[in-house]
This record gives structure tokens, sequence and C-alpha cells, in this order.
């Protein structure tokens, strides 16, 4: 009996030694895990109150900012003393993954609206973006050059890629407010829809992009979506 009682004795101690040991695993795992949790739930934090602070709505999946105007080659100018400054909208930083480089036209460079102005670059794929308007360079964003990630973060905003003084009356003509919203989201939309026969189902995800398409296209899939949507 003595030997029996032994026996239970020596299972108990182990399986306590066991459930010490997960209760210090445990503890471990939890003290590594609720620095991460706090560091997620800050950064989300921070971008939400980065995008109410900017006015950012959503827009057919689109993150759109309200007092802009839109040019349909995918890019937003807003007046900024005098002068007009450019950036990408929602849509065309979705298609490149995160790490690219951005190069931009030279102050002074003559710009004419449908022509080439700045290539955004991701490995072997680059995004050519075209002037919205006619006009001449006054500035560029040397911050996007150094940091082409805050294309990706911050598009409306520290990530615009140049400034120029616009010519003609090309500004006027482009859409703002609701009707730049709805057309954003119809493009996206349209985005989709041309996606769908050369992706399937990676191209869509409860209305939003899956993700960056750029690494998932065949190079003249790739050629044909710019034509499509960043070149007219």
């Amino acid at each position: 009996m003595s030997a029996i009682i032994g026996i239970v004795e020596q299972v108990g101690i182990f399986l306590a030694g066991i459930a010490v040991r997960l209760g210090v695993v445990a503890v471990a795992a939890l003290a590594l895990l609720v620095p991460a949790v706090l560091l997620w739930a800050a950064f989300r934090g921070a971008a939400w109150a980065r995008r109410r602070a900017q006015g950012l709505t959503e827009a057919g999946g689109l993150r759109f900012r309200p007092g802009l105007r839109y040019a349909p080659g995918h890019t937003w100018l807003r007046l900024r003393a005098g002068a007009v400054r450019v950036g990408v909208d929602d849509l065309v930083q979705g298609l490149l993954p995160w790490a690219m480089t951005v190069r931009l036209p030279h102050p002074g460079a003559i710009l004419r609206a449908g022509e080439p102005a700045a290539v955004l670059a991701a490995g072997d794929r680059e995004a050519v973006i075209c002037a919205p308007v006619d006009g001449v360079v006054t500035a560029v964003n040397g911050d996007a050059i150094r940091d082409p990630s805050l294309v990706k973060s911050d598009c409306y905003a520290r990530g615009w890629l140049f400034q120029m003084k616009a010519e003609g009356d090309g500004l006027t003509r482009l859409v703002a407010d609701g009707a730049a919203r709805a057309w954003l989201a119809a493009e996206g939309e349209r985005l989709h829809r041309w996606l769908e026969p050369r992706l399937g189902l990676a191209a869509a995800d409860g209305g939003t992009l899956a993700g960056p398409v750029a690494p998932h296209l065949a190079p003249a899939d790739w050629k044909a979506l710019q034509e499509e949507f960043l070149r007219r």
C-alpha cells in the first residue's frame, strides 16, 4: 500500500512540476505578448488619429481626402501658397509593395498634362505617374525621396511628390469633393473588375484589394494596367 502511495506522490510531484513549467512558459509568453499588443494598438491608434486629423473617409474601400482635386491618372492636387502640390491617391499606393524608390522631376522642369512626371519603383516594377495639369515644377518632396515609404503610409500628406505652378485652366476641370469621392469609388470597382480575370479571387477581399497587385501581374498585364489607370 505504501508503495502505491509513493508512486502516486511521485506522479503528483511530476505533474506539479510540469504545471509549474507550463505556468512559467505561459507567463513568459504573456510578458512578450502584452508589449506587442500594446505596440500594435498604439500604431493603429496613431494611424487612426492621423486619418481623423486629415479628414480621410472611405470611397469604395479606398481612402479619400476631401478638399483636394483629383486627376484621371490618380493624382491629387492641393493649392498651397499660390502653387499646386501633387501626390498620388490611395488606388496608386495600393498597387506597389512597401519597398519603393521615388524619382521626381527637377525644379524648373516644364510638365504637360498626361505626360510622365514621376516614377514609383518596386524591384522590377515601375509605376509612371503623369502630370495632372500643364505647369512648371517649383519644388519636390525630398522626404519622399529619402523615405519612399511615406508614399505608402501617408500618400495624402507627407508622401506628396512635387509642387508646380499650374498653367491654363486644367485645374478647374478636375473633380473635387463629392464628385471626386464618387469617381474614386467607381475607379476602385473598375480596378477590381479589371483584375478579376487576371488574378482571380486574389483581386478582392471584402471589397478591398487583398494586397499590392504588382508582384502578381505578368509584365504585359502590369503595362496594360498603367495604360488603363495611370496614363489617361
